[in-house]
């Protein structure tokens, strides 16, 4: 069936933050809320996260709903005209862990939305532990109609911006792979003063000799 709609205007929207914002709270509220109003949705997230071993939104909070996975190969153009073609036009496409997508998934989601007049609406980070931009988020930024920041405060009052890695000990690291799926155990939210003194305290302890004592 053919739903694609020149009158009907959707948006792409991206909704970002540090990681314990509760942007999947906010996503999972907005899907309650969609539901409890009669709106057609579909929950998706990138397969990359698959902390929970089974195709689940779940906020720390604890609150969760079934999703469909979006693997690394997803064509997101057919995948959701598939979708249309089999349970009917959504009116929300609602993603979790949005800066998992490939920039070419992002513009066939941006397709999705210009052809169909339908709502897709992404959450995530926008940088790593780096501080440098996911390529997902990137190109969100680039393209979306509507951006939004979900604040969220550092332990010193000011606003997070670094998901900063840390180690057993709490140590900032800064070397490894771009992607390493983790929670409280793995990573904090920090603002850029924090981080930076959190990392200056790093070098400053690797730099002290300590002889044949292990580091750590």
């Amino acid at each position: 069936m053919n739903y694609e709609n020149p009158i009907r205007r959707g948006k792409l929207y991206f909704r970002y933050g540090t990681m314990g914002s509760a942007k999947t709270a906010m996503l999972l509220t907005t899907a309650y809320n969609f539901e409890e109003r009669g709106m057609d949705y579909i929950c998706m997230k990138p397969i990359v996260d698959n902390r929970e071993k089974d195709s689940v939104i779940r906020s720390r909070i604890g609150i969760e709903r079934r999703c469909s996975w979006i693997y690394p190969e997803s064509d997101m153009y057919k995948m959701l005209t598939e979708v249309f073609d089999t349970e009917g036009l959504k009116e929300w496409i609602l993603i979790d862990e949005a800066q998992f997508l490939s920039p070419e998934q992002v513009d066939q989601l941006a397709r999705i939305v210009d052809n169909f007049g339908v709502n897709v609406l992404c959450y995530g980070l926008r940088t790593d532990f780096q501080s440098h931009l996911f390529d997902g988020s990137r190109r969100l930024f680039e393209i979306a109609d509507t951006i939004d920041e979900v604040k969220s405060t550092c332990t010193c009052g000011r606003k997070t911006i670094i998901n900063a890695r840390i180690d057993r000990a709490g140590n900032v690291v800064m070397d490894g792979e771009q992607v390493e799926i983790g929670g409280n155990d793995k990573y904090m939210a920090m603002c850029r003063r924090c981080w930076a003194k959190r990392r200056c305290e790093r070098d400053r302890i690797e730099s002290l000799d300590f002889g044949d004592t292990e580091k750590g």
